[in-house]
């Protein structure tokens, strides 16, 4: 079965006059069939807002070609790239046949990867979604993330079309202040974000109420002193924090609402058919959401589903109840003095400092130890007061070498930290 028969078939079963897309006119009973070509070609998917870009994912999808999501908003050199892929992509390549989504990766270590994720790559990750998250009598979603994030496409506009439900786009820069005012006027159920998104809304929750009644995190490490927090200021609604990565379509593990603060940071156990086991610190998964491999790239393919498990780039843990944890990226690991240093756990705890808002903790080049461990922080807490919290609270191999303070970091447009290089 194709992508869209599955999801199409789903949603038919009693969304009725129900707008797929808020302020689109087109109905649940407006929805295109599924039409069958001899042959896939390579497809541009975007649009001036999300909300056309998702219109132009359907339309894809429907017509039996290959949706390739594109925006701007992470560089017009970026942009250029993916587009010079596509038009150079022969229409019926063999190797495409089965290929539903081409998701380009950020590219921040090189030109951007083109992840192939297959008919049944989404169709079970769909499948393995529904059997945890629960939206049952929900009808309104709200998707602030771009769709050229594969958590976007699958986890949400996908996945919410399946639900029935109506899809409202929010299309501004990420203010929470103007995203609480958004969600509130569209009485959104639903809603997907990274942590950092929820962390800025929760400095607003006591001000306005929102109407949130189930909630996914994802796209970034939650630590426990977030969840708590998150929690906390959201008290109405159920939150799950999930795991995911575009190689696998993307969802791999899942913490249920009853978990989310008994297993404060965990991203729980896995979902559907997937397998999960830690090799060398390192998370590997299996199942049949794995991608087909990276287009054009089969090296690179071999060496990421190496030995028939796709290896996942981020350093784990589990606990004695089978829960895991994620301790911070392999690329992103520090290493001082030969010591091994995840700077998530470091920033962990300096975000737990009265004053501070946020915190990006990362290396630079060392004489001395080979790195030092620098963290730049926003929000009025004094650096002189940040070096006390952190003598207190830190061990002593992880003491930041620098402090500095900030007025903006950087994020991508689904509201993810940009972490800095070395």
């Amino acid at each position: 079965m194709r992508v869209w028969e599955y999801v199409r078939k789903r949603a038919m079963d009693g969304a009725g006059k129900r707008e797929v897309i808020s302020g689109s006119g087109q109905t649940y009973r407006d929805l295109p069939e599924y039409t069958e070509k001899p042959f896939r070609r390579l497809r541009l998917c975007e649009g001036t807002t999300r909300a056309q870009q998702a219109a132009a994912v359907i339309k894809c999808l429907a017509e039996g070609d290959i949706a390739v999501p594109v925006s701007r908003e992470y560089g017009q050199g970026r942009y250029e790239y993916i587009r010079s892929v596509v038009e150079k992509a022969e229409s019926g390549e063999a190797g495409l046949e089965d290929v539903a989504l081409l998701m380009f990766t950020s590219g921040t270590t090189g030109e951007p990867k083109g992840v192939m994720l297959t008919d049944e790559n989404i169709i079970e990750n769909l499948e393995y979604i529904s059997g945890y998250f629960d939206v049952a009598g929900m009808n309104r979603l709200c998707i602030s993330r771009s769709l050229t994030h594969i958590s976007g496409v699958t986890g949400e506009l996908l996945y919410g079309i399946c639900n029935g439900m109506t899809i409202y786009f929010y299309e501004e820069a990420f203010i929470p202040q103007r995203l609480m005012k958004f969600l509130r006027e569209t009485e959104a159920e639903v809603y997907c974000a990274t942590p950092t998104v929820f962390g800025s809304l929760s400095r607003y929750a006591d001000k306005a109420e929102i109407p949130l009644k189930t909630a996914a995190i994802s796209g970034e490490r939650l630590t426990e002193g977030q969840a708590i927090k998150i929690a906390k200021a959201f008290p109405e609604t159920k939150f799950y924090n999930v795991y995911g990565l575009t190689e696998h379509s993307p969802r791999v593990s899942a913490l249920p609402p009853e978990d989310f603060l008994r297993k404060a940071g965990s991203i729980g156990k896995p979902i559907g058919n997937v397998h999960m086991k830690i090799e060398d610190g390192e998370l590997l998964v299996k199942s049949p959401c794995m991608m087909k491999g990276y287009y054009g790239a089969e090296e690179m393919t071999e060496k990421k589903l190496k030995g028939g498990w796709l290896h996942t780039g981020d350093m784990a843990h589990e606990d004695e109840d089978g829960y895991y944890y994620i301790d911070g990226r392999k690329d992103d690991m520090i290493i001082r003095g030969g010591v091994n240093i995840f700077p998530e756990e470091i920033e962990a705890v300096l975000k737990e400092c009265p004053g501070v808002e946020e915190c990006l903790v990362y290396g630079e080049r060392d004489e001395r130890f080979g790195e030092k461990i620098c963290a730049e922080v926003k929000g009025r807490a004094e650096l002189t007061e940040l070096q006390r919290f952190a003598r207190e609270k830190l061990a002593p191999h992880l003491l930041p070498n620098e402090y500095k303070k900030t007025e903006t970091f950087e994020y991508t447009s689904g509201g993810k930290l940009i972490r800095r290089k070395k």
